[in-house]
């Protein structure tokens, strides 16, 4: 009799393997990070919600710095839902838009839609590893009364589909006993800053922006610290979300606006040493940073100002994505990398 045994460090590799072609192809299509983009349905008087989110928020906890999270609160399991009640409408419209018909349910950028107890790290990180062909840049000024400027910049090959702009209003963190048990509420959507349905938009050529602006009043019942504005831009036929962005997110440049000239990384993948070599000296003094794919920085070191090129043995680091961002007079230019 025949039992076929699978040899699972072959099946690794070729998954690795198949991995870094996805990413390479993504990345011929976009230069810029994309955000990991969550919306996420829950409920304050939902029992369930209130045992499963909080792994939730643990497995999210990881990939701080690349994603960007709301709750959205529909009228189930139950219609008595504070968060619900205070803006029937526009929660009633979003669930409505995706489909959702119960909760906890996180739709991830658009189109994963997942149980909240079903988001792991393993989808989060094949998430991750994808880029965008645009880059938005939100800036946002005043108090009670908000003015929110947002960049869009076509970074990689323009796309062609019909796209929307949404920008909505969020709390990011709301202290409130709620019914289930939840204390700590995060980034809950208060109101549609643009219309409910999203703003047509055109994107530009590549290499160029559009500025759009938007204005907004925060309520004397949210808590005025904790208000912000998330902004994203959405495929209006298949719901697929280009990249999202927020005050909050560091201001990435393209190399033409930074004192770092444009690099090539090589050989990519790399083996032992990353070596990058500069178009010409950069012009001032840079710091270097290896980081992972959740953002924690492995290793740093600083170029001096006129460096034409650097180098670092990374050796000892496991197999995987890995990024190095140089930065320069307060801006910075990041770009991603293999370990093989």
């Amino acid at each position: 009799m025949f039992i076929f045994v699978p040899n699972i460090l072959l099946m690794n590799r070729i998954l690795l393997f198949a991995a870094l072609i996805l990413v390479s192809f993504s990345q011929s299509f976009g230069q810029s990070k994309r955000y990991i983009h969550l919306e996420h349905f829950t409920n304050t008087r939902c029992s369930s919600c209130g045992s499963i989110n909080p792994g939730f928020y643990n497995v999210i906890s990881g990939y701080e710095g690349s994603y960007h999270h709301m709750t959205i609160h529909p009228s189930f399991p139950y219609s008595s839902c504070a968060l619900y009640q205070a803006n029937i409408s526009e929660n009633t419209a979003r669930t409505n838009f995706y489909g959702v018909t119960g909760t906890p349910t996180v739709v991830m950028n658009g189109g994963v839609k997942r149980g909240a107890s079903q988001i792991s790290s393993a989808l989060l990180t094949q998430e991750l590893a994808k880029t965008s062909p645009i880059e938005i840049r939100v800036k946002e000024i005043g108090t009670m009364s908000r003015s929110v400027t947002v960049e869009i910049k076509v970074t990689g090959t323009r796309p062609s589909a019909n796209y929307k702009i949404y920008v909505a209003a969020a709390e990011k963190e709301l202290n409130f006993a709620s019914p289930n048990g939840e204390r700590l509420h995060h980034n809950v959507f208060r109101k549609f800053v643009s219309a409910v349905d999203g703003e047509a938009i055109t994107l530009p050529a590549e290499g160029s922006s559009i500025i759009l602006n938007f204005n907004y009043t925060v309520s004397s019942t949210w808590v005025e610290s904790q208000m912000y504005a998330l902004v994203w831009v959405q495929d209006a036929a298949s719901k697929e979300i280009l990249n999202s962005g927020t005050k909050f997110d560091p201001v990435t440049t393209s190399v033409e606006e930074s004192s770092i000239p444009g690099f090539k990384i090589y050989p990519n993948p790399v083996k032992d040493q990353v070596n990058v070599r500069f178009e010409s000296g950069v012009n001032a003094q840079t710091a270097v940073a290896i980081t992972n794919i959740f953002g924690k920085e492995l290793k740093n070191s600083s170029l001096k100002s006129g460096a034409t090129s650097y180098s670092i043995p990374v050796a000892e680091l496991p197999k995987g994505i890995y990024f190095i961002r140089f930065s320069a007079n307060g801006k910075s230019v990041t770009r991603k990398w293999f370990k093989d």
